[in-house]
């Protein structure tokens, strides 16, 4: 990947279908892991999310031409003293 896009994503270009096919898999994958987990595995849901979530994240900004589901990934984190919960898009 780093040869195709760079180190930070600053050679952005359409990816070769190789790479599309394997980032394909690496979101079904996620999305049936999140899928998996039933109503009183809530908490491990969110810690999934944000683990998984934020990797998934780093590998949209680098790439380009993956698709628009992956825009439904997202990183649920934590805001202030409250606690309440912020769900950041990539």
């Amino acid at each position: 990947m780093d040869d195709s896009v760079g180190l930070s994503g600053e050679d952005v270009k359409p990816l070769s279908d190789e790479y599309v096919n394997a980032l394909k898999t690496i979101y079904n994958r996620y999305a049936a892991y999140l899928d998996a987990f039933g109503p009183e595995e809530t908490y491990l849901r969110k810690k999934v999310e944000t683990e998984l979530g934020t990797k998934l994240i780093y590998l949209k900004m680098r790439c380009s031409g993956i698709g628009s589901e992956w825009g439904k990934v997202s990183v649920l984190g934590t805001s202030g003293l409250s606690g309440s919960y912020v769900e950041q898009r990539a």
